[in-house]
């Protein structure tokens, strides 16, 4: 990475890496996209790593909940690389480690999780605003480690089918508190965990981050972000993600207090 580029990951908790993939893997990584829709085409409800789209609340909530989703239709999948060997493939030849994460924190650092974002034309849920952290395992050392993800658009992510959007500066505000499933909801009525910027961050405009096909953006764990309902009739917006445990950075360590 720049200096131009560490300066924007470090101050404003996001920095886009526009033609990330090349023209001649972006074929292969669809390919490899299409086998996981394959691989989730018999299914009826999400079921381990495989989280399929419902109607009205959305894949999370369906499968929370236990509402009845739509058949064979992707919402997102976790842990990628151990469902399509390709995804591994794609992340070396593409040197995240090395060119792009690794230089961001100045030490070494490991891939923890792989995803596939799917959000379909016309039910494509919302990711409501949340920060990646709030997500960490239990036992996970927060004061000390943090995550960095590299998230690919494989189409067209616009602002009509849901590309991100973040709240710049959010991350140098430490983890915030999150309300949702861990409100100790029933399952009846489970809501993803999720952050309202209006009121934590008054005054400050969230910014929409567009991607062409093969782009990608980096950001930091902390980072309060979310991707809108997919409103298009016909675009589908589908991403994949990779996620590195790193040494929590220097410049999210000092958290400043939010407003």
């Amino acid at each position: 990475m720049q200096v131009t580029e560490l300066h924007d990951l470090r101050t404003q908790g996001f920095r886009s890496l526009p033609g990330l993939v090349p023209d001649d893997e972006l074929g292969r990584l669809r390919r490899a996209v299409d086998e996981l829709h394959e691989l989730a085409g018999a299914l009826t409800e999400s079921s381990g790593d495989f989280v399929l789209e419902a109607s009205g609340v959305g894949g999370w909530a369906a499968w929370r909940r236990g509402i009845a989703p739509i058949p064979g239709l992707l919402r997102s999948v976790q842990r990628i690389h151990a469902h399509v060997p390709y995804f591994s493939e794609l992340q070396e030849r593409l040197d995240l480690v090395d060119s792009v994460v690794t230089p961001a924190v100045g030490a070494p650092v490991r891939m923890v999780n792989s995803f596939l974002w799917a959000k379909p034309p016309k039910v494509g849920s919302e990711k409501p605003w949340h920060q990646d952290m709030a997500f960490a395992p239990p036992g996970f050392d927060t004061g000390h480690r943090s995550v960095m993800t590299v998230w690919i658009a494989v189409d067209a992510a616009t602002e009509s089918n849901g590309c991100l959007q973040f709240v710049p500066g959010s991350h140098l505000h430490g983890l915030l508190p999150h309300t949702g499933e861990r409100d100790d909801l029933p399952a009846s009525e489970a809501v993803e965990p999720q952050v309202d910027p209006g009121r934590v961050f008054p005054g400050v405009t969230p910014v929409s981050l567009p991607l062409s096909s093969g782009s990608a953006v980096v950001f930091d764990g902390l980072i309060l972000h979310r991707s809108a309902p997919n409103l298009t009739q016909d675009q589908p917006r589908t991403a994949v993600s990779f996620v590195f445990e790193v040494p929590r950075p220097v410049w999210t360590r000092a958290a400043v207090p939010t407003p």
